[in-house]
Formats: C-alpha cells, structure tokens, sequence
C-alpha cells in the first residue's frame, strides 16, 4: 500500500521480497577464503620453487662434470699437428652441446706459438691455450776429420752434415782437442737452434805427426858452358809423405857463372811441418866449345819444325805424340855426331836432321820445350856397351818415358811409356832401359797406350 506521500509501505508481518528484506554488505565485511586454500597455494608455490633450485642444482652439476673432461692446456711439438679431442681427458656426454673458436686444421704448426681459443659447454665459455712448442735438439752427425798435428782445426760447419731442425741454428766448436802430438783424438761440437735445443756431436780426429823429411829427386851433376843460363830445377822435384807442396830452396851463392871451374850446388827441401831435407851436385863450367850454339839457334829451329806438326787445339799428349813421331821418322840415325854440348847436338838433329841419341833426346826435348811441356832427359845406367838416352815427359802432371831414337828391325817408337812399361820392354832379346829411378819424378802407373795409335800418330776417339 501507498502513503499519502505514494511511497509504499508494508504492513505488519507481511513477507518482503528477500533482496529488500536483506540490508546491503559492505565489501569490507565479505568473509575472507578459507584457511585451507591458501595452504594448497603456498605447497604449489613451494613445490614450483623447489623444482627450480633442483633444476638449477642438476644443470650447474652437469656443466661442472663436463667442464671437469676439459683439458685447458695443452702442448704439441713444432712440425705435429692437434686436434680438439685432445682438450678433453674423457668424451663429453653431448658433443653437440659443445663448441669451439678454433680452427684446429688453420694452425701454422711449423713455428712455436701459443694461441688462446674458447670452449663453449652449454653456453658457459672456457679459455683453452694450444701452445705449439719446440723441444727437439737439431739432429746432426760428424764427418770424421784426418790432418796433421800441424794443421788449423777446421770450420766447424765442414766437420758436420746431415744437420735438421724445423728452426734456425747454429754450431760451434765445444771442445777441441791439442792436436801437436798427433794421435787420435775427439772434438765436440754443438749444434744448437734457437730455441735453446742443443745436441753435441762427437767429431773422431786422426792426426799424423810428420817426423819424415821430404825427399829430393831429380838431382844431378851438371855440366855447362861459361856464360850459360843454368837450369837448375829442370827436373827436379820434392816428394814428401804428406805434403804436397814442400819448397825447394837452392844455395848457388859460390857458383860464378863468368869463370870455367867446378862449384858445389846444394838444394835444400822444407815440408811444412820444418822436417828438412839437402841434397848437393857439382856444376862443371867449361870453356865453349868452337862449334858451340848459342840455345836461341836451337829453339828458333824447333819453332820452324812445330809450325808443320801442331796446331794450338791439340791438347800436350797429341802435341808430344808428334814430336814424339816426327823425331822418330824425320831424323837419322849416325853412329857419331859432334856432342860436344847439347846445343850443337840438337841443333844439328833439327838441321841437318842427323845424329846419335842424344842428339835424338836433345832435339825431342827442344820441341817439347817450345811446346809448353815439361821434360828431362833420362841416361842409362849402369851400361855395358853405349851409353843411351831419352826423354821423359810431364802430361796432365804424370811423367811418361819417350824414346823416338830408331832400334834395329824394330820399326815403332816408344811413347807415354810408364817406368815398369818401359824397363820391362824387351826385342829379340834385348833389355835396354836400366835407369836409376830415384834421380828423376816418379813415374806414372796407369798405362795409357791403349789410347795411341802408332801407325796413324794419333790419340784414338775415346
């Protein structure tokens, strides 16, 4: 019902709807949720956290194991090579989980160097270094070294071979041993390359101590002319058992060359170890003779005749072999001849193309002489019937016999004859070629006569 105001009102004890029976809450007053559901939230969010430190735990134990297999250091020899494997003591459990910077196969393993590179494990990042290093000593051997006490220790470098290292290096002498006694003896040397390495080889030395002088051959009495030039190392040589090269000193001071007489001439040889050596000849000088000819008429001579038989591209052996030959046929052969000096003998040979042996010997070593070849003339003896003589020659630095003087009903020449050829040599029975070998250079001892053709006078193609 409605008041005078139109407003409804209700009477007593009659029933209102409940939402206008009900007087309005206020939000503050609501009641809270209950005790149990927040108890379910708090275990969740528990339980959620947990998860996540057990997670969290198990990962960081994970990497841990793995990063423990890790190598971080490690050290290959200069010239190898490396690969990742060896960072790793035991294979990771995912290898697809791992990574790293370097480019094993890129690396110069040649040169020693470090280089620092990054190990990825689940996106947790390691330092690695690869360190290439050398720690070989070179490798060398010694080349055995024979000389004389009176030697200089040679250049270490000519005393080694077969030196290898993959660096630079060098060598020196570590010890030497004092060689002036001689003997067998060792010397150290070291080969060290730059990085420190170092090998000492052991270089074996045999010594000799020289005590034997040298031996003087060739020596002769001389006999000449007042007013000669006297060749007095025509012929003459110093042999020594070690040295090659001995001097040869010779003490003419009281020959006077102006007066006829007979004078002492003493030749002194001195190896280089001061081992010494004298030898002494007598130089007869006698007046000229009348029918004396001055040596520039000899050698004119034997020019003329060189002019026909050689040419400047013949080597000394086919130079010799025509003189040789052109002697032995061109010249002949007298019972007597004016040999009153050697002059007069060859120069009658060249000219008037007539004389003995020595006449032969004389003109053959003129010719040799013009020629540019060195040669002696060779005496027999002892003899027992003619003396004889004939020439000896120096080819390539070995000494050969020559003979061009004609033999009955033996129609050839002896040329480049070694000393055993020769002195075994025999015709019909005849041995001729006794000399005293100690006077003159020793003789060559490989034959060369399968190189000559005698009929032609020439050297055979080889």
């Amino acid at each position: 019902m409605r008041n005078n105001n139109g407003d409804i009102i209700h009477e007593a004890g009659a029933h209102l709807p409940r939402h206008l029976h009900e007087e309005p809450v206020h939000e503050s007053e609501r009641k809270a949720p209950s005790g149990k559901g927040n108890v379910i939230f708090a275990l969740l969010l528990a339980v959620a956290v947990l998860l996540g430190i057990l997670t969290a735990v198990k990962f960081n134990s994970f990497v841990k194991e793995e990063s423990t297999k890790l190598i971080r250091e490690v050290t290959v020899e200069a010239g190898s090579s490396a690969n990742f494997a060896m960072f790793w003591n035991e294979e990771p459990r995912f290898a697809s989980l791992v990574s790293e910077t370097l480019d094993f196969e890129g690396v110069d393993y040649s040169y020693p160097q470090d280089i620092v590179f990054r190990v990825s494990i689940l996106n947790r990042n390691y330092d690695c270094a690869l360190h290439i290093a050398d720690t070989t000593a070179p490798v060398a051997e010694a080349i055995p070294q024979e000389m004389t006490s009176v030697d200089e220790i040679p250049d270490v470098y000519s005393c080694i071979t077969g030196i290898s290292d993959i660096s630079g290096y060098s060598a020196e002498w570590l010890s030497v041993p004092d060689i002036s006694s001689g003997g067998d003896l060792i010397a150290q040397a070291a080969v060290t390359d730059v990085w420190g390495n170092q090998t000492v080889i052991d270089v074996p030395f045999t010594v000799h101590h020289d005590t034997i002088p040298p031996v003087i051959v060739g020596t002769s009495d001389i006999t000449a002319y007042v007013g000669d030039t006297i060749s007095y190392r025509s012929g003459v040589n110093v042999r020594d058992n070690m040295d090659d090269s001995c001097t040869l000193e010779i003490d003419n001071a009281g020959v006077d060359l102006s007066t006829a007489g007979t004078y002492e001439v003493t030749y002194i040889a001195t190896d280089f170890t001061g081992n010494q050596s004298t030898e002494t000849i007598t130089l007869t000088l006698k007046d000229r003779p009348a029918t004396y000819v001055e040596p520039e008429l000899v050698y004119a001579a034997a020019d003329e005749i060189l002019a026909t038989i050689i040419t400047d591209d013949m080597t000394d052996m086919e130079k010799a072999l025509q003189i040789t030959w052109w002697c032995r046929y061109n010249l002949h052969y007298v019972e007597h001849a004016d040999t009153s000096s050697w002059t007069r003998a060859a120069y009658d040979a060249l000219v008037l193309r007539t004389g003995t042996c020595y006449s032969f010997a004389y003109a053959a070593k003129a010719l040799f002489t013009e020629a540019g070849i060195e040669s002696v003339i060779v005496k027999r003896e002892p003899y027992t019937y003619s003396k004889h003589y004939w020439n000896y020659i120096c080819i390539d630095g070995q000494w050969y016999h020559c003979d061009s003087t004609p033999r009955k009903h033996y129609n050839s020449y002896f040329f480049m004859y070694t000393s055993e050829e020769l002195i075994a040599f025999h015709h019909s029975g005849w041995y001729g070629y006794r000399f005293d070998e100690s006077k003159y250079p020793a003789s060559a001892t490989e034959s060369v006569q399968y190189m000559i053709d005698y009929p032609r006078h020439r050297i055979k193609d080889q």
